[in-house]
């Protein structure tokens, strides 16, 4: 039997983007299984190497780590930083010629859309929210884990996870999830959004719809005016920044 995100596998799915409104509730599972996707394995196998890379980066550009843009997600005195790849469809040229190794697992992954690395500090905790789509699969392949459950975790809808380093956690971040590191030591994963193969043909308008949002979302928190527009005068905002895109 096919794995629930493959493109023949019956089950109807449909785009879902999180300014439609409201909680996603789809047939997608919290969780998924690694059913056909073979690049899963380079990536244990490239782990070790890839993480030398990560941090000769970090150490030779030590401005490489910049804060996570929304702010709001992560509790009083935390830090929550990221070093961007790829950026929905978009190769941050600086970063992925730093990485070579990196640059070709990364650029031989089917549908790829976002990469990048993710620093959770130390006593850090992102607060529950929605991811932005339905039509990925997001990736995070574990780098640096201080510890496992209950100290250090990822938990979508109702089920926990803990991170291993060199492995692979597969979610569907369009449902309400979230994530924290109470240790002493910091949290690094490689964080990959790929995907699900009956959008692949897609690929274009979900950049360009993520994109969007994102560019309405910095707009709102720019002006806090904006935020109080009707749904309908935001959606139109949206759009105008979509037809930018193209």
């Amino acid at each position: 039997m096919k794995a629930i995100w493959e493109k023949d596998s019956g089950v109807e799915i449909k785009p879902w983007y999180s300014y439609h409104g409201g909680k996603y509730s789809g047939a997608l599972p919290s969780f998924f299984d690694e059913t056909g996707w073979a690049w899963l394995e380079e990536g244990r196998k490239n782990y070790a190497a890839i993480r030398q890379e990560i941090e000769i980066l970090m150490m030779q550009k030590t401005n490489s780590l910049e804060p996570y843009f929304n702010k709001g997600l992560v509790n009083e005195g935390g830090k929550w930083e990221v070093v961007k790849f790829f950026f929905w469809g978009q190769r941050v040229s600086e970063n992925c010629t730093a990485c070579p190794q990196l640059n070709r697992f990364l650029s031989g992954i089917p549908g790829l859309l976002t990469a990048g690395l993710s620093h959770l500090a130390p006593h850090t905790r992102i607060h529950p929210h929605l991811g932005d789509t339905n039509t990925v699969a997001r990736c995070h392949l574990g780098l640096k884990i201080p510890a496992q459950l209950p100290q250090c975790g990822l938990k979508v809808k109702e089920e926990s996870r803990s991170w291993k380093e060199g492995e692979w956690i597969i979610f569907c971040d369009a449902y309400e999830h979230t994530a924290w590191n109470e240790t002493d030591e910091a949290r690094f994963i490689l964080i990959i959004d790929v995907l699900l193969p009956r959008f692949l043909d897609k690929r274009n308008d979900v950049a360009a719809n993520v994109l969007s949002l994102l560019k309405l979302q910095e707009l709102e928190g720019r002006k806090k005016w904006v935020r109080k527009l009707p749904g309908k005068i935001r959606g139109m905002i949206r759009r105008y920044y979509k037809s930018k895109l193209k």
